[in-house]
């Protein structure tokens, strides 16, 4: 059985994931509880909160010091065969319209991008996908992503952030996430 991970609001633009930098998404209300959405706490070689219990998370994590706030970040390890994804814990969102921001960076002078997006989980089983737009990301400075989506009913969900395999426009390799936030409009 899959532990529910419910997400508290609270009014106010305050940035959920902190670690400093600037506060992406502008109004509407923070979700509090996007858990480590700075990346600044870690057990062993993963960030807290950002292992969900399905096969959403199908990246390699490390800890990385380049960082857009604070002190860490995560480096999503790419691979030039297949696309891998950074999920979250599982959460519990009531319906609604849901703003989810974060920054991401190339570790490499080589092209790359990012794909944000979410996944529905029932019975530890992931449904359909659904992604936003690709995001080109280089290595010289943090790149601002934004995705947003609606939920008709209230969903137990991963958020994802992909790193996409080789193609003409990405390398498949290493990508660096920090100060991920959720909104809800």
């Amino acid at each position: 059985m899959t532990n529910a991970y419910f997400v508290s609001i609270e009014g106010g633009d305050t940035p959920g994931g902190g670690g400093g930098g600037d506060t992406p998404g502008g109004g509407g209300t923070t979700v509090t509880s996007l858990t480590n959405g700075d990346f600044e706490a870690w057990s062993g070689n993963q960030p807290t909160g950002w292992k969900s219990a399905s096969t959403a998370s199908s990246a390699t994590l490390s800890q990385s010091t380049d960082a857009h706030g604070g002190s860490y970040s995560v480096n999503v390890n790419g691979k030039e065969g297949s696309n891998v994804r950074l999920a979250t814990q599982e959460m519990t969102l009531a319906a609604g319209t849901y703003v989810f921001t974060f920054y991401a960076k190339a570790t490499t002078s080589d092209p790359a991008q990012v794909r944000p997006g979410y996944v529905p989980v029932a019975d530890g089983k992931v449904g359909n996908y659904a992604y936003g737009s690709y995001a080109n990301v280089n290595s010289s400075s943090w790149t601002l992503v934004t995705h947003e989506f609606t939920l008709d009913a209230e969903t137990t969900v991963c958020l994802v952030v992909m790193n996409p395999k080789k193609s003409e426009y990405s390398a498949g390799k290493d990508v660096l996430v920090d100060d991920a936030t959720l909104t809800k409009k």
